[in-house]
């Protein structure tokens, strides 16, 4: 899911609330940020407001104020919370708002700012703190490199291993913290606990906060008596949040391992190296917790079945055994999503996240089987009717995710996301007419579920006018980080995609037909209205055909000559 937004900073030099009460209307009209604490206590109203706001053009302009503030800030006294605070706006304005290049050139921003927040304090516990927000930081700029230029591969590992390396700092530092401190962390939860229970009263149920790294608490000293006076709002670490960093490790170690180039298998001091991060997790991990760490377990093993196969899979032989190779996979999450029942995890997003990759496992699964099965002869073929099971399983998790309750943690990106991949296997199921009996009777229906979800998934998106334009020129929504454009972009493809396989061979009804006209074919001619940084370019196309090739193992020369086609166009209009 997605990580939790850093928290705010801001110095208050006589040692009181860090949350200074909010001035009055005509104080605030009159403030000309003459001083530092005026500069910084404007950025942080700012900040608020657009976080009131959350998105668009307000909210952007909400941010770009505290930003202009903070710098202000920054230049009457160069602190900690001056370039901490710079940096945390910066990365929510790459993140939620612009698209690259400029997401990019603030992200690079933001991580020097951080790593220059580092130099700026003793504290032991800022560092920390700024440490595992830099990471964040380095993790989401390789991402975006990657989405857009996948062959800088040297670039894009350098940066996750400097991730990587700072993790690791960050969650020893925490370790040592939470062995030094043990008996007053425990205290402090107790008291916590016992607050908690009074304030209910008798009767009344004890609400119990999950311990993350937005745990707000006075900054320690770090022993050099009162060169550091100041109170911060600090993050004391917490068994939650270290929690939290050995996951952000563990997943950083998995994508380094998936990325490496050629594909072969990690070597031992690798896999040691997860296997540490997790068997110290795994000692001091709070009950409520517990099944996010087992979540990990498995994931280091689906990505090591992941490495393995793309390694060897040009070499893999149907009825080796190689078909139940995720097998195990399967069981354990499902035990995994049982066991949720008996100890409620902490997270409320994570049986979403489980049901999600137990999906993807059995997805994953019938496109290996597809892959295999030309070894065998095909009437019938086992392995398709095997796949057409998979994706079946696959639709019916996804279908439970989407339909869970969604709260402050779930990310925008979720429902949309889980109503594109539901609209993928509905249309790899439809695919499947020549080989299955069950799918050759539903083909029709299955392509018109595959549009109904992609439609579906534009609309959550806001780009349901540019689907499926009305009156007046179909417009692109307010932009919301790169995330959220590159979604949109997939979404859009999908639903090309979907046309064209339903011109080719496939059964659809006459109201589908019509639907595929605007928002298959039609949509084609609309894309090519888009500029600027939304302007779907051949690359975007090229990225697709790779993904579809990655997913599903292969792609038929048709539709690759289609996608090039389109590719050739968009770079005639450029």
């Amino acid at each position: 899911m997605a990580p939790k937004r850093p928290n705010k900073r801001r110095q208050d030099d006589d040692g009181t609330s860090s949350r200074l009460p909010k001035k009055g209307g005509k104080n605030k009209r009159e403030l000309t940020y003459d001083t530092y604490d005026e500069a910084m206590d404007g950025g942080v109203d700012m900040e608020e407001k657009g976080e009131r706001y959350r998105d668009g053009d307000k909210a952007q302009r909400f941010y770009e104020k505290a930003l202009d503030l903070y710098k202000k800030a920054y230049d009457f006294e160069p602190t900690y919370d001056a370039a901490y605070n710079q940096a945390r706006v910066l990365f929510t304005l790459a993140t939620s708002f612009f698209l690259p290049p400029t997401s990019v050139s603030y992200l690079t921003t933001s991580i020097e700012l951080y790593r220059h927040a580092v130099t700026l304090t003793e504290n032991t516990l800022l560092q920390l703190d700024a440490g595992y927000n830099l990471a964040q930081a380095l993790l989401e700029l390789a991402e975006v490199i990657e989405d857009l230029h996948s062959e800088r591969v040297d670039q894009i590992r350098s940066i996750r291993n400097e991730a990587r390396e700072m993790l690791e700092q960050v969650m020893l530092g925490q370790e040592e913290y939470i062995a030094a401190n043990a008996e007053d962390l425990e205290m402090d939860q107790a008291s916590e606990m016992l607050g908690q229970a009074e304030a209910a009263g008798p009767g009344e149920e004890v609400p119990v906060e999950g311990e993350g790294m937005d745990v707000d608490a006075p900054a320690a000293t770090d022993g050099e008596g009162d060169q550091e006076t100041s109170t911060y709002e600090t993050h004391v670490p917490t068994p939650g949040s270290l929690v939290d960093t050995a996951l952000l490790l563990v997943d950083t170690h998995l994508t380094l391992w998936k990325s490496l180039q050629p594909s072969s298998p990690p070597n031992e001091a690798q896999q040691i190296a997860v296997r540490s991060v997790l068997d110290r997790a795994g000692k001091i991990v709070p009950p409520g917790r517990q099944a996010e760490v087992d979540l990990a377990e498995i994931k280091v093993l689906l990505a090591m079945d992941e490495v393995v196969w793309e390694a060897y899979k040009a070499d893999a032989k149907a009825g080796t055994g190689v078909e139940k190779s995720l097998e195990g996979a399967v069981s354990a999450l499902t035990t995994l999503l049982e066991s949720l029942d008996v100890q409620p995890p902490e997270q409320p997003t994570l049986r979403a996240e489980i049901l999600t990759t137990l999906a993807e496992t059995h997805s994953t699964t019938a496109y290996r089987l597809l892959f295999l099965a030309p070894q065998l002869p095909p009437d019938p073929s086992p392995l398709a009717q095997a796949a057409w099971f998979n994706l079946s399983q696959a639709v019916t998790h996804w279908g439970k995710a989407l339909d869970l309750p969604s709260s402050a943690d779930t990310p925008k990106t979720f429902k949309p996301s889980v109503l594109l991949e539901l609209s993928k296997a509905s249309l790899s199921r439809a695919k499947l007419k020549d080989v299955n009996e069950t799918a050759k009777k539903n083909a029709a229906q299955l392509i018109d579920n595959s549009l109904t979800y992609a439609i579906r998934a534009a609309e959550s998106l806001a780009w349901g006018s540019f689907v499926k334009p009305g009156i007046g020129a179909p417009a692109a929504p307010y932009q919301g980080g790169w995330d959220m454009e590159w979604l949109a972009r997939t979404v859009l493809l999908q639903l090309i995609r979907i046309d064209f396989v339903a011109q080719n061979d496939m059964p659809v009804t006459e109201q589908t037909k019509k639907q595929l006209e605007v928002s298959g074919r039609g949509l084609i001619k609309r894309l090519e209205g888009l500029g600027g940084d939304r302007r779907i370019s051949a690359g975007d196309y090229q990225r697709w055909v790779e993904e579809i090739i990655d997913e599903e193992e292969g792609i038929s020369d048709a539709e690759r000559e289609f996608w090039q086609g389109l590719a050739l166009a968009s770079q005639k209009k450029a």
